[in-house]
């Protein structure tokens, strides 16, 4: 398999952006999906009252996301393929206590390949929710997003959309 450099280089350049608010793991293989890299942004915020040993309540928020590359034609199956690898993995990062509150998995596909409009048309629609222990410990959100430097698009659920801004903006600035 022929290594595409500008691919690799839009790939670095965007793990690069992700390195200043999230903790970055690059080239990671899960089960026996590879994985350029996996990103992993936590925030915690506590209110208190009177003084710090008094604390009213706590919440925590994360996101989630993995990157892949797919340097062939994507496929339904390949869809299904990682997003069972990712609900799977990320279990594994999501706390299970009061505190938490949501967890945002965006899952990328990164190519630069003709993608098929039933393709795009499952991505547009994949949304999962999870919610835990009835709402009351959090819930997770997780969404597939397609991102073609090569046409400079990114498909992904309406809902999701804020979470891909960065990357339409690094697409922006490559005109």
């Amino acid at each position: 398999m022929k290594k595409n450099s500008t691919l690799h280089q839009f790939i670095h350049e965007m793990a690069n952006k992700y390195t200043v608010m999230f903790d970055v793991d690059r080239e990671e293989m899960v089960e026996d999906v590879p994985f350029a890299f996996i990103a992993q942004h936590k925030r915690r915020d506590e209110r208190y009252m009177i003084t710090k040993k008094m604390k009213v309540y706590g919440v925590e928020n994360q996101q989630l996301v993995f990157a892949n590359v797919c340097e062939e034609k994507l496929t339904g199956h390949f869809l299904k393929r990682l997003h069972y690898v990712m609900e799977s993995y990320a279990s594994t990062f999501i706390p299970k206590h009061q505190e938490h509150m949501s967890t945002i998995v965006l899952g990328l596909i990164i190519t630069d390949q003709e993608v098929d409009k039933a393709i795009v048309k499952e991505v547009r629609r994949f949304r999962k929710i999870k919610f835990f222990n009835y709402g009351l410990h959090g819930w997770a959100e997780m969404y597939l997003a397609i991102v073609n430097p090569k046409n400079k698009s990114v498909e992904i659920h309406a809902k999701g959309r804020p979470f891909v801004f960065s990357i339409e903006k690094i697409l922006g600035e490559e005109k």
